[in-house]
C-alpha cells in the first residue's frame, strides 16, 4: 500500500511540475520566437534598401546639389532621418547637415526634391526613383568650397544605416 502512495505522490508531482514548466516556457519561447521574426524583417529591408549616388554638383561655394538613384528592391521610408555629411577628404574638414527644419536648423541644411528639383519629396522614396538633395551650407561651414583644388566627399545615409560616398570637386 505505501509504494501505491509514493506512486501516486511522484505521478502527481511529475504532472504538476511539467504543468509549471510548460507554463513559464511557453511565453518565452513565443516571445522569443516573435523577437526572430522581426529582426528578419528588418534585416531583409536593410538588404533590399540599396541606392546609388549618380552625380554631386557643387554650384556655388555655399550650395551643392547631389541627385540619388533607390536601386534597391524596397521603398525607403523616413527620408527626412537620413544622415548628410559633406567632409574634405584629407580629413580636416567635416560637416553634418541636418534636415531643413527651421526651428532645429539654421545653419547647415538640406532639403530632398523630386528630380525636377522644384517639387518636395514626401512619403516614400520608391524603387527606381530619382531624388535630388540640396544641400544649403553655411559660409564657413567648408571655409568655402575650394574651386578645383580640393576633393570632397558627400556621405548619404538612410535611416535603417545603408550608405553610400561619392567624391565631388567644386567647380568641375
Amino acid at each position: 500500500m505505501d509504494k501505491v502512495i509514493v506512486t501516486a505522490l511522484l505521478v502527481i508531482a511529475g504532472v504538476t511540475a511539467a504543468g509549471l514548466m510548460m507554463t513559464t516556457l511557453t511565453p518565452i519561447i513565443g516571445s522569443s520566437s516573435q523577437s526572430v521574426v522581426e529582426s528578419q524583417k528588418v534585416l531583409s529591408q536593410r538588404i533590399q534598401t540599396d541606392f546609388n549616388i549618380t552625380a554631386v554638383h557643387a554650384d556655388s561655394d555655399v550650395s551643392v546639389k547631389a541627385w540619388i538613384k533607390n536601386v534597391g528592391g524596397a521603398n525607403i521610408s523616413f527620408l527626412e532621418q537620413s544622415d548628410v555629411f559633406v567632409s574634405s577628404t584629407d580629413k580636416t574638414q567635416f560637416v553634418f547637415l541636418c534636415y531643413e527644419d527651421p526651428v532645429s536648423c539654421t545653419e547647415n541644411k538640406w532639403s530632398a526634391f523630386e528630380k525636377d528639383g522644384e517639387t518636395k519629396k514626401t512619403g516614400y522614396w520608391t524603387e527606381g526613383e530619382t531624388i535630388q538633395l540640396t544641400l544649403s551650407l553655411k559660409n564657413d561651414a567648408l571655409s568655402k568650397l575650394v574651386q578645383g583644388t580640393r576633393t570632397y566627399n558627400f556621405e548619404f545615409a538612410t535611416s535603417n544605416g545603408v550608405k553610400s560616398a561619392y567624391q565631388f570637386k567644386y567647380g568641375q
